[in-house]
């Protein structure tokens, strides 16, 4: 019977709370994207580390299975390029959760039957603090994947994300946690006061919870009641969205993407009129634009038909060095392209970590080596309207910190380039426009999204999506087509988090840090 209660020396019931938990805050993204899966995700787990306290072995174990349990489930679209770097990866991020859980178990009271509102409030801003911290850490080792934090699972409940222009992402998941670890501390602490283990008293605790959700919400309704600046350009605009098949192990035929690009570029342009910017996707051929021909040919076609200005995805190799590039096209014919080379590698994409003392994870991954990362945020000025473009290529409009640095420059317009088409029909294109929304609310700034085969959309700087291409019968996004229209563009100011980036993390670092110290000499 003991071995069916327990495994690995731990209760099922905590099993069950971390798996549970795990798979409640998938739901909180594509393809689910409930937004309350966010507040209830942590509520499991937490309450079993606050009602069973289990030791440092245990509080690791259950974390790691949590955060395993979690990422194995919302990034199964990684299966669709490789099962075993998904397992892989799944298991390398379950590391945070697993240190955020220890400390959670960590930061409880010395008499677990004894709780108060001070020490609830208390123990749940040490528990969103040390969230916050985990999850910023899970975006910056190894060059991070930071991909689903807590706060982007609320993009839909625009009067939450709205704080995102304060303190980035990171705060919205900061508030998230804290209201459910609070919820979930009131809800312990009213189950002792049924059992009589203590009295009744206020629940002051609840209401800090209360107060900080409400104190957001409305914020939010200020930030998006507020008129929208008066706009000093209007950019005429279109994006192609080709849908030319791809498979990781090998690339596409670069005559039939060049035969894709010109097509839909003569759909967009013909009967519409010139454009300012015409936008193609991140290289889907994989080779440079200067050793092509026939890329070479479709770009000269997109411009004659209209595109005074065209920013195109493309790789550049220079000498020993291969770069993943945007590459912006105008002026007159035979002008040199301002180019803007990509700052952030994917893990296990376009560079495998630790490759050099570990060869065997090359195997994991399709092949084609590692590319070499740009040095600088870029930002490309179209003339002769003088609108500043900082491009984004590929997964980089899902890392809040490459694009603050673009937004310190100032730009008009984010742009970005990307190619989803290797994950098929998954959820992995739906999540990536979920994590892309949140950099036009960090930065108010609009964000144009070009991508091979969804989800090529415009958002607007309050996170709200205003044009995608998507099949009005059966709402499918990976379709070929295009998106153009007009954008009134304002002129940018920065933002409380473009001027100060993290902060709400260098303070959840500070109070955590005095948590623990407080803790062992309360030990």
């Amino acid at each position: 019977m003991r071995s069916v209660r327990n495994l690995l020396g731990v209760p099922i019931t905590g099993w069950l709370c971390a798996g549970g938990s795990g798979l409640i805050l998938t739901l909180g993204f594509a393809p689910f994207s409930q937004p309350v899966a966010g507040w209830i995700g942590l509520i499991p787990i937490a309450y079993y580390g606050q009602r069973q306290t289990p030791d440092l072995r245990d509080a690791w174990v259950l974390g790691w299975f949590f955060g395993f349990s979690h990422f194995l489930t919302s990034l199964s679209w990684l299966q669709t390029v490789t099962i075993s770097g998904w397992a892989v990866l799944s298991a390398y991020l379950a590391i945070y959760p697993a240190f955020w859980f220890a400390l959670w178990v960590r930061f409880s009271g010395s008499d677990p039957e004894r709780m108060t509102s001070i020490g609830n409030i208390r123990h749940a801003l040490l528990g969103a603090s040390a969230w916050a911290v985990t999850e910023w850490l899970r975006g910056v080792v190894l060059s991070g994947f930071g991909w689903n934090s807590l706060g982007v699972s609320q993009g839909d409940l625009l009067l939450i994300a709205q704080v995102a222009d304060l303190g980035g992402v990171g705060l919205v998941s900061w508030v998230v946690a804290f209201a459910g670890l609070t919820l979930t501390l009131t809800a312990r602490r009213f189950e002792l006061e049924i059992r009589g283990s203590q009295k009744w008293r206020p629940r002051w605790d609840f209401t800090a919870g209360v107060v900080v959700v409400g104190v957001t919400m409305v914020y939010g309704a200020r930030s998006l009641l507020r008129p929208m600046p008066e706009p000093v350009i209007t950019l005429r605009y279109a994006a192609i969205q080709p849908s030319v098949p791809q498979d990781p192990w090998r690339s596409a035929k670069v005559s039939h993407v060049a035969e894709e690009l010109r097509k839909w570029s003569e759909l967009a342009l013909t009967g519409g009129g010139p454009v300012d910017l015409l936008v193609w996707p991140e290289s889907l051929a994989g080779t440079g634009w200067r050793e092509e021909p026939d890329l070479q040919a479709a770009i000269q076609a997109a411009r004659r038909m209209g595109a005074r200005a065209l920013l195109a995805g493309s790789l550049d190799v220079r000498g020993p060095e291969t770069f993943n590039c945007a590459v912006l096209f105008q002026g007159p014919e035979g002008k040199s392209p301002d180019v803007y080379d990509k700052n952030h590698l994917v893990v296990m994409g376009e560079y495998v970590p630790m490759a050099d003392f570990l060869p065997w994870l090359r195997k994991l991954v399709p092949p084609g080596g590692d590319l070499t990362p740009g040095k600088e945020a870029g930002l490309l000025t179209m003339d002769p309207l003088g609108v500043r473009v900082a491009p984004l290529i590929c997964f980089e409009d899902s890392v809040p910190r490459v694009v603050r640095r673009a937004a310190q420059k100032l730009p008009h317009l984010l742009v970005n380039l990307t190619n989803d088409a290797w994950f098929g029909a998954s959820a992995g294109s739906r999540q990536h426009l979920e994590n892309a929304r949140f950099r036009s609310v960090e930065t108010r700034l609009p964000l144009l999204r070009t991508t091979n085969d969804g989800v090529t959309a415009l958002i607007n700087p309050r996170g709200v999506i205003t044009a995608e291409v998507r099949d009005p019968a059966i709402g499918s996004v990976r379709d070929p087509g295009f998106i153009r229209g007009e954008l009134e563009l304002m002129e940018p100011l920065a933002t409380f988090y473009t001027r100060w980036g993290e902060w709400p993390v260098w303070i959840s670092i500070v109070w955590v840090g005095l948590g623990l110290g407080l803790r062992r000499e309360a030990a």
